[in-house]
């Protein structure tokens, strides 16, 4: 009698771990089907791309090398290309190395639920809830019109917009980007250091640990998981991520301001036939070969050297 209740169990196991299994096959199969066409798909398209030239008139296509040729002497000889460079560098250390930190410290800020962290989480997820052209919009009325007309109130000299002026061009636009990076970024740190156990906290005060020190040895280890993917997202995009230069400028912006985002999204959008994807698809094929070891080694950099959470 208990061999047969004990065969039933099992075969009434073996069921339920069955249709588990049907179950998770069927909800994986459309996010495996997006990942296969939207991600694999297009980029094996896009490096066979960097190997053929098609014929717009006949549809024909030949296999050659000279594209990437031509995108390397692009990228190396002409003066274009070399600023976009200096500028995609410049845009990514900025956005990084002031936006990761600050971003932080306003996470720690308002997980402690200190005075006004409620309208401060508010004012830094704004961005991320309005519409990126509205934001740039009233972000260029401010910094064009509001402030030269209260710098010509108070002083009564006028002053060319903070866009407008080639010396404070690229900060102004390199501050909204910082600005409107907060809004993830804080609500994942800030939900992240909210769930610290709160025995560990307290354990922590018991010890006599200052505020300060509770940041560098409770918090910050117990968020730096959160911390190492943004910065492995953000290396690995360097080289796509336009920095909202379209929406400040369209398709035309001045010289000397655009990054490799911006222009690999102002040509593609731009292209009347699949011949003109062949040169920025070699680019792209150059520019992985950058990324991707760079990317590998901040990863283990990060993961290596970084905080423990015991």
């Amino acid at each position: 009698m208990r061999a047969m209740t004990e065969l039933s169990v099992r075969k009434r196991k073996k069921s339920v771990n069955r249709g588990d299994l049907i179950f998770y096959c069927l909800m994986m199969i459309w996010p495996v089907l997006q990942f296969s066409v939207f991600y694999i798909a297009t980029k094996v398209n896009s490096i066979l791309y960097s190997f053929q030239s098609f014929d717009v008139l006949t549809g024909s296509v030949t296999w050659t090398t000279s594209h990437l040729s031509t995108a390397f002497k692009m990228m190396t000889k002409s003066a274009e290309f070399r600023s976009m460079m200096q500028v995609t560098l410049q845009s990514f250390a900025l956005t990084v190395g002031i936006g990761t930190p600050l971003g932080i410290l306003f996470s720690y800020y308002i997980s402690k639920k200190m005075g006004g962290s409620r309208l401060f989480r508010v004012v830094l997820f704004l961005p991320s809830i309005i519409s990126a052209i509205v934001m740039v919009s009233m972000y260029q009325f401010f910094v064009e019109q509001a402030l030269p007309e209260l710098m010509f109130r108070m002083t009564g000299e006028r002053v060319k917009g903070l866009i407008e002026n080639p010396d404070t061009r690229f900060g102004t636009i390199m501050f909204y980007n910082i600005w409107v990076s907060f809004g993830v970024n804080v609500l994942m740190y800030s939900n992240s250091m909210s769930a610290i156990p709160a025995d560990v906290i307290e354990a922590a005060k018991i010890d006599g640990v200052s505020a300060v020190k509770e940041f560098f040895y409770v918090s910050l280890p117990m968020v730096y998981p959160t911390i190492v993917t943004f910065l492995i997202t953000a290396v690995a995009t360097m080289f796509t991520n336009q920095y909202n230069m379209y929406s400040f400028y369209g398709s035309s912006s001045p010289a000397g301001t655009a990054n490799y985002g911006y222009y690999f999204f102002n040509v593609t959008q731009a292209a009347e036939s699949r011949a003109e994807y062949s040169t920025i698809s070699a680019m792209g094929l150059y520019l992985t070969a950058i990324a991707l070891p760079l990317t590998l080694g901040v990863r283990y950099l990060l993961n290596k050297f970084g905080p423990s959470e015991e």
